[in-house]
């Protein structure tokens, strides 16, 4: 699954982020193998996510974090 993918309010862990342009930004922002990451509202209708790494709120356009792999992350 892409953190792309992932529902507002919903949380997962980084699985690994694709080689590409991006990839040293997004690595530098935090989010790295095993980082936690939550979903925390979509803008612009939907081309735009907020998401929470570390405690920070980072923009990320739907394009970027589609090279963010991630597993759902479960409790219980």
């Amino acid at each position: 699954m892409h953190l792309a993918e992932l529902e507002s309010g919903k949380r997962g862990v980084v699985t690994g982020v694709t080689q590409g342009e991006a990839f040293c930004q997004l690595c530098s922002l935090g989010l790295n193998a095993g980082a936690e990451v939550e979903l925390v509202r979509f803008l612009s209708s939907r081309t735009l996510l907020i998401v929470r790494v570390d405690g920070a709120d980072v923009a990320l356009r739907r394009e970027t974090a589609a090279t963010v792999k991630i597993r759902i992350e479960t409790h219980g």
